[in-house]
């Protein structure tokens, strides 16, 4: 055991300080001679004491409210870092730096997007962290044609045009007109033309192009398909295009989902019939270094070789969706397929005029460019090989005042307090990483191959992953996607975090997330689907790093739409932010509050407050929600469900006797063990990697994550159990009943896993 001075200089101990140590050269007889001294000087000191100890009695101890004899012999208390963080967290430098940094646009790869870099290297280094570096990587990125930019065409049988959608968003107020605005694209999307007859396909869904080729037996092969945003990724819109062999899609926002009040901006939030949402259709990272970072050394594949989007893609407003829309021939669309524009939603295919045909061109293009990530470090003084990491990404596809640049500005000002702390003395335990990514619009590039690169390290070392993507939509309730393992952690530090809302009842932020929630539970909900729509995504899916990603939003009992209105759009202004945001940014400063509450808290927990009880929980309510709906067929099929349920049962088991042993441990110790502590925070680390199985998903070895992985339909959202599910998916609605083998590989690779990850938890464990 170590007292807690021996624990801190263990601690700290260098090769330096032991080489200090023996070049000393002291022997017995010195440290005799320093010992008998010692023993000398004690006596002499007790005997003084005593002799002044009885004539000057008590009379000039300093008593309760004697100010200057306590400022006299007692040196004032520093504040607790968390009340540091929380009292100086300033909601000016936040306002000061979203105006800056959404002066222009910032599209990775542009000059706006190299300057943001730049006005954030030059913030951090200022603020007096430890380290900041600029990692740059050369990747394929996707761009639009500027002098001949895409377009939807309505054309007579002859070729006159009737209607062109907008070759840019039209300004609505002065900040909105910019001559960098880039024209509407979705990048990755094929050059090309698709002239096919007109199909609406409702959102796009796997179900819903089910629908059409079976149940109305419409053969999609050749047509030019029209989507409404939302629901699943815009990317797997096209990827189920392309499947049944469509030549192009068309994606706009539909005012039911983008659209429920009587203004658009710029007199409310609501997006106005101009307004489109820009985004990728390409995957995660680099297309050209798949599985590997784009490092100046890296092996890349020929462009042409590129396995991606194969036909063009074109988001279009409401506005000019509505022009072909209305002309659209064929059955009536379902009830629940349509929208709130005001005609009537009709399947196709084509035009009830036969003399009407429609052309979309596309003609993106790509090219290498550089992207570049800012890294902030303040080192560990106890732990500095253990990292929390906190991220969110620097890039906008205009503006981006809600996404991301809301995130940014409060990174910038939390790093500002942190530095602040560092100076006066007040160093993390473990050491905290600051994460601005580049090109997380175009695919999460910038944080992937960061991961990728430093891969081995961060399997090893990373603690926690603690992603902000932006950090307000609206100022109404905080949403939270976690790790299972950091949902105790959060609970912690939303209970120390002041509530925004001055005028509530509620007083910790905490309080007020439980009665805002809408949820019946003892406590406020989180999700354990992150997906794939951020950064933490590397991060969780194949590094196994417990993550977070948090942000606060609207009421969705009082609104029932798929994001915040304006999403992606030239109108995501910095005038919205704060008009209809968050005026006052009283929410913005409150996530800066709690990010930085959250990081301290990990960054210095002496046992990690990770509950691995809550994982089993979960798993064994995922086995419990297969069963209920494929229990039958499994049967039938002879799949193997009873060890899949046994080696959760082992968890439960192995979960319970860990938490029991870690309490007893801490309730135990006479003073903190370091080692032991060591030990068990190791396990809590790696419990996460358990869940990792190298081979990767049936199909998709980029991801790795046995538990939580996107939908193969849908990579915003994750299946528990993935490869179970999508290939009962593909059985079910595919009619694939050839991956029943497939599928009986998949649960014995779920059950070895959760058994291994119970192993982890034993004492030796093998």
């Amino acid at each position: 055991m170590f007292s807690s001075r021996e624990k801190l200089r263990f601690s700290n101990m260098t090769i330096d300080n032991e080489d200090v140590y023996k070049k000393a050269g002291w022997g017995r007889s010195q440290y005799a001679v320093v010992f008998v001294c010692s023993l000398l000087f004690m006596g002499v000191g007790i005997g003084i004491g005593y002799a002044v100890g009885r004539n000057n009695s008590n009379s000039n101890i300093p008593q309760a409210g004697d100010t200057a004899q306590e400022t006299a012999t007692k040196p004032p208390r520093s504040p607790h870092p968390i009340d540091t963080i929380l009292s100086s967290i300033n909601k000016d430098n936040i306002k000061q730096n979203l105006w800056k940094y959404t002066s222009r646009p910032r599209m990775s790869g542009t000059p706006g997007g190299y300057e943001l870099v730049q006005i954030l290297q030059e913030a951090w280094r200022s603020s007096g962290i430890d380290e900041v570096r600029v990692t740059p990587y050369d990747v394929l990125m996707s761009y639009p044609n500027r002098t001949n930019p895409n377009r939807v065409q309505l054309l007579t049988s002859s070729g006159q045009l009737i209607f062109q959608s907008a070759l840019f968003e039209p300004a609505l107020d002065s900040l909105s007109n910019n001559s960098e605005i880039i024209p509407p694209f979705n990048a990755y999307a094929a050059a090309g033309i698709s002239e096919g007859d007109l199909v609406y396909v409702n959102y796009g869904r796997i179900e819903d192009f089910l629908y059409l080729t079976q149940n109305m037996s419409i053969d999609l092969k050749g047509k030019t398909l029209i989507a409404r945003y939302g629901k699943i990724f815009r990317g797997d819109k096209v990827k189920n295009a392309q499947r049944f062999n469509a030549s192009g899609i068309i994606m706009y926002t539909d005012p039911s989902d983008f659209n429920r009040g009587n203004s658009t901006y710029p007199d409310s939030w609501w997006m106005p019939p101009s307004g489109l949402q820009r985004g990728t259709v390409g995957g995660d990272g680099d297309p050209l270094t798949p599985l590997y970072p784009a490092t100046d050394y890296a092996y890349r594949v020929k462009e042409s070789d590129v396995s991606g989007i194969k036909i063009p893609a074109q988001p279009i407003s409401y506005g000019d969706a509505q022009h072909f829309l209305s002309e659209m021939g064929g059955e009536e669309a379902p009830l629940e397929w349509r929208g709130a524009l005001p005609i009537t939603y009709r399947i196709g295919p084509g035009f009830r005029n036969s003399s009407l045909k429609m052309r979309l061109e596309v003609n993106n293009f790509e090219e290498k460019r550089t992207v570049e990530n800012v890294i902030g470090y303040i080192k560990g003084k106890t732990e500095p090989d253990r990292y929390i990491l906190l991220g969110n990404h620097h890039d906008a596809w205009v503006f981006g005042a809600i996404d991301p640049l809301s995130g940014t500005a409060v990174l910038t000002e939390l790093i500002r307090v942190f530095g602040e702390m560092l100076k006066s003395g007040t160093r993390p335990d473990r050491t905290i990483v600051f994460c601005a990514w580049g090109a997380e619009e175009h695919g999460l590039i910038g944080s992937t191959e960061w991961v990728e690169e430093y891969m081995k390290v961060l399997y090893e070392r990373a603690v926690a992953y603690l992603n902000v993507d932006y950090a307000v939509d609206y100022n109404y309730v905080l949403f939270a996607g976690t790790s299972p393992l950091l949902q105790d952690s959060l609970y912690q530090a939303t209970k120390q975090v002041p509530n925004p809302d001055t005028s509530s009842s509620d007083k910790t932020l905490y309080d007020a997330w439980k009665t805002r929630d809408n949820s019946n539970d003892l406590e406020p909900s989180v999700y354990y689907s992150l997906g794939s729509g951020s950064d933490m995504a590397t991060f969780y899916q194949r590094a196994g790093v417990p993550s977070i990603d948090m942000w606060f939003t609207y009421d969705e009992n009082k609104w029932d739409i798929l994001s915040y209105p304006v999403y992606h759009s030239a109108y995501e202004t910095v005038y919205l932010y704060e008009n209809f945001i968050d005026p006052g940014y009283s929410y913005t400063a409150t996530m800066a509050k709690l990010w930085g509450v959250l990081a301290w808290n990990i960054a210095n927990e002496k046992v990690l407050k990770f509950d691995v009880r809550r994982y089993a929980t979960a798993i064994n309510k995922f086995i419990g929600n297969l069963k209920t709906e494929f229990g039958a067929k499994w049967t039938k099929q002879n799949v193997n469900i009873g060890a899949l349920e046994s080696a959760a049962q082992n968890l439960t088991t192995e979960a319970e006797n860990f938490h029991q042993k870690v309490q007893s441990l801490q309730a135990t110790s006479s003073a903190a063990n370091v080692l032991q502590n060591r030990m068990i925070n190791d396990k809590l680390i790696q419990f996460e990697r358990a869940f990792i199985d190298c081979e990767g998903l049936p199909g998709r070895p980029m991801y790795k994550h046995v538990m939580f992985a996107p939908s193969l339909y849908d990579s915003y959202s994750d299946n528990s159990f993935p490869g179970i599910v999508d290939t009962m998916n593909e059985i079910e609605n595919q009619n694939a009943t050839a991956k029943w083998e497939v599928l009986k590989q998949q649960v014995s690779i779920a059950t070895f896993i959760i058994q291994s990850a119970a192993n982890t938890l034993k004492e030796v464990g093998l």
